[in-house]
């Protein structure tokens, strides 16, 4: 049963490829073939895309024996011995070796391990001592948080495996850092999760590699200027998003990969914030207001933190939700003007940061009282089109679709819901 589906989608794909393939011969399109090779899997992806030659059948193998995370660490180990041949220079070999484990852990789906690195380079700390210096680029960011710390910590392993020193910054190039993630934030663009100037100052002095990047804007810092081992005085957007959205946001969960695979990050403890594990539900389930500082102007703020008739959180899986997607009432669509629709980014209170929306009709639908008084229970888009101009107040918005599996990607605890 299995080899007929799948012989089927391969079917279907070459078919597609072939009509792609007429169109693109008529000559409308710049190139007249389908410049996208068709990977029949995730190790010839790899091959493809970074290289270098001979690893997909290397992949393949390893994938049999181990996960995919011990298996990007052997990769790095292997590339480094010449398993694969001589990769050129020092630099060159480490910039392989980052590229290929990366685009393997980000499964080569998006631009982190072909674009999001821009090169390395290895220095001299000021005891002559040789370090790795990374030079990261805006769409590391593509990658998501954890790619994008995961990138700093295989940067950081390969440095080790090469036999290369820990980077030790001079206290100018430390302050660099703080204005650097400071003046972004401000004047370029707001991070995801801005870290404080006190966890800035910690991950540059313990980070074993030199996080660096190429300007990515004509803004300049204003005090540290001209220092020797930065090459521009513009600010570094890459370095910056690799530092606060990857290794400051995705410290917890990069400290329990490093745990369990020896990247050696235990310096991350510095700025972990650890919760209390003998906290009563009350306290798992604190309102947290973090959601409405992202608010933008002329967006509709749905409810406030854990407030009486906001979304209930409802545990379940829908074909639609998952993955930090999240389902609502198709009626509570309508009765809130059609705000949240198919496809729209929710900033939520928990777990995670966001959501997009899907519709899903077997949950619970939303309360409303009508301007006569009656309360009734909206359990349809036809009834809630049909009572959307009698509608006085929204009682209660209606369950929200959520997986087990977005909590503990967030490493979020798991909350009480309604009864259902």
């Amino acid at each position: 049963m299995n080899d007929r589906y799948y012989d089927r989608i391969l079917k279907e794909v070459d078919g597609v490829y072939e009509v792609a393939g007429k169109a693109r011969a008529m000559g409308f399109d710049p190139a007249e073939t389908v410049e996208i090779p068709a990977a029949q899997d995730l190790a010839s992806r790899v091959e493809t895309l970074v290289g270098p030659a001979g690893v997909a059948e290397r992949l393949r193998e390893l994938d049999k024996d181990m996960d995919r995370y011990h298996a990007a660490l052997r990769i790095i180990d292997e590339i480094i011995e010449g398993r694969f041949g001589a990769q050129g220079s020092r630099e060159k070999t480490a910039e392989q070796c980052i590229r290929t484990s990366l685009t393997m852990l980000t499964e080569g789906v998006t631009a982190g391990g072909t674009e999001g690195v821009a090169g390395t380079k290895i220095r001299k700390n000021p005891d002559e001592s040789e370090y790795l210096c990374v030079l990261f680029a805006g769409p590391i960011r593509s990658a998501g948080g954890t790619a994008a710390a995961l990138g700093a910590a295989l940067t950081g392993y390969t440095a080790k495996q090469m036999g290369l020193a820990n980077y030790r910054p001079t206290e100018d190039e430390v302050e660099r850092y703080v204005e650097e993630v400071n003046m972004y934030h401000m004047l370029v663009s707001r991070l995801q999760y801005k870290p404080s100037d006190d966890d800035v100052k910690h991950i540059i002095r313990n980070c074993p590699i030199c996080i660096d990047g190429d300007p990515t804007t004509l803004i300049e810092v204003a005090l540290h200027k001209n220092l020797p081992r930065v090459d521009t005085n513009q600010i570094r957007g890459g370095a910056c998003l690799v530092i606060g959205e990857g290794i400051a946001q995705k410290a917890t969960k990069l400290l329990k990969l490093s745990s369990k695979y020896g990247f050696g990050w235990e310096w991350l403890e510095g700025i972990v914030k650890v919760t209390k594990k003998s906290g009563s539900d009350d306290e798992k389930a604190k309102p947290l207001d973090k959601y409405l500082s992202d608010i933008v102007g002329g967006r509709p703020i749905f409810a406030y933190p854990s407030e009486p008739g906001a979304f209930r959180l409802r545990y379940g899986k829908a074909r639609n939700n998952g993955i930090m997607a999240k389902c609502i009432h198709p009626a509570t669509m309508e009765v809130l003007d059609e705000f949240p629709v198919i496809g729209t980014q929710l900033k939520l209170e928990r777990p995670g940061k966001g959501a997009a929306i899907g519709p899903c009709d077997t949950i619970e639908p939303p309360v409303v009282r009508l301007k006569n008084g009656e309360v009734l229970r909206v359990d349809s888009v036809s009834k809630a089109i049909d009572l959307k101009d009698e509608i006085e107040e929204i009682l209660f918005l209606g369950d929200m679709l959520v997986t087990y599996g977005d909590f503990r990607k967030s490493g979020h605890a798991l909350l009480p819901s309604g009864n259902c």
